[in-house]
């Protein structure tokens, strides 16, 4: 009895902003539906972030539905789990439940924990499903002692040593009795074994989605048939190369780049993505050339990148990725310095991110019902209004010497 396990493909997303790394994401995805199929797998799991937000587009749904129906006609079960970037926000359906109403997926958990028993050949499966919002229920997780369990679960173990307050699960919490523990929501491929000796697995995204996550993607290829589970990993072939070079001198720089897209290409791969951190050279110099490799094929993409030491702190001055950077924007934080009122701030995110009729409504209600509120906004706007307009008067009588309004209009 064998599993694939798949986690993070993030259908949908749109790396470096560039429709090629769209491309790059459902390609890859289709390649770990080829691999089950090859590899003649009984069952495949997803262990959440299937989708890259709670409202794909629509080439996501088609890519996800036509895949996953290719493993169904050749009777493998399909299994998926819940991460944090397939659950909606509010009063919206998780693009999982459409799989699951199409009849795609066998199992699905989205909003509670499902547990769910397989007779596949003659060996019996329990597979325990924990999407994000639940993996905190994991330590009252209880596995049965028949048969095969497996523990799906979508959260970033404190093992993993990333300082964050997402990081609140350990592996010592998890419950002992389990054969295979399949996890998802850390990019990068790791294996850790539980206190009883049960693999703990990320296999990792299946694309790379920023700089820190570079490197060869993988599937994990479990064998359920003996006492001891055995993983073997499977290296994807359609991820796309990254190039990361320093550069203090233009043209060993540019030597390098093509010299490394030279041996990448020689080798059947996509076009590589180079990412530049430029020290005391000019951007625009090394730009002309990077362009020209870009328009005759050399390399996909690059981003250029540029630090300096400053009172013991590197400081990015320069980068050519437009989208990285967004992702690391407070727009909460910058409505609420507009308006001056955090609720307000916090309804209008909520139909920036997730626009619907019903949130508007209640967006309406709100204000309705917060008179006061109301007040103090139509003030903000009438004194900033009122502002703009005395500081376009006093520019346009500076530019025209003083001169009355009268004398200019004759």
């Amino acid at each position: 009895m064998f599993a694939l396990h798949v986690s993070d493909t993030h259908l949908g997303a749109v790396p470096n902003g560039l429709l090629s790394r769209a491309r790059d994401v459902y390609e890859v995805f289709k390649e770990t539906i080829d691999i089950a199929l090859k590899e003649r797998v009984d069952i495949y799991i997803h262990a959440g972030d299937f989708f890259n937000t709670s409202t794909p587009p629509p080439e996501a749904y088609v890519v996800a539905y036509r895949g996953l129906k290719k493993l169904k006609d050749r009777g493998i079960k399909i299994v998926a789990i819940a991460g944090q970037h397939d659950i909606p926000k509010k009063y919206a359906v998780s693009p999982l439940a459409i799989l699951r109403d199409v009849s795609v997926v066998d199992v699905i958990a989205i909003d509670s924990i499902v547990n769910e028993e397989m007779d596949i050949g003659n060996k019996k499966l329990i597979l325990y499903c924990v999407p994000y919002t639940f993996k905190n229920k994991i330590p009252s997780v209880i596995p049965s002692r028949e048969g095969k369990a497996i523990l799906m679960a979508h959260l970033l173990l404190k093992d993993v040593g990333i300082p964050s307050p997402e990081a609140d699960i350990s592996l010592d919490m998890v419950p002992l009795g389990f054969h295979y523990i399949a996890l998802g929501d850390y990019h990068i491929r790791t294996v850790f074994r539980h206190r009883d000796g049960a693999p703990a697995v990320y296999p990792g995204a299946t694309e790379v989605h920023r700089l820190s996550e570079h490197g060869e993607k993988y599937v994990a290829l479990v064998d359920l048939s003996k006492n001891d589970v055995a993983v073997n990993f499977i290296e994807l072939q359609n991820v796309r190369p990254w190039i990361i070079i320093q550069c203090d001198d233009v043209a060993r720089c540019v030597n390098n780049i093509l010299e490394n897209a030279k041996t990448i290409l020689s080798k059947g791969k996509k076009k590589p993505l180079a990412y530049i951190l430029i020290e005391k050279i000019k951007t625009e110099i090394l730009s002309n050339y990077l362009d020209d490799m870009v328009s005759k094929g050399s390399i996909e993409y690059y981003i250029l990148s540029s630090s300096e030491q400053k009172n013991g702190e590197e400081i990015k001055a320069y980068d050519h990725s437009y989208l990285e950077q967004l992702e690391h924007i407070d727009v909460l934080k910058i409505l609420v310095s507009i308006l001056g009122e955090e609720s307000v701030a916090r309804h209008l995110l909520d139909l920036i991110e997730n626009p619907d009729k019903q949130l508007a409504e209640q967006f309406v209600n709100f204000l309705r019902n917060n008179e006061s509120i109301v007040k103090e906004l139509e003030a903000k706007i009438k004194k900033s209004s009122i502002q703009e307009m005395a500081k376009s008067s006093q520019t346009f009588i500076t530019n025209n010497g003083g001169k009355s309004l009268r004398k200019l209009l004759k």
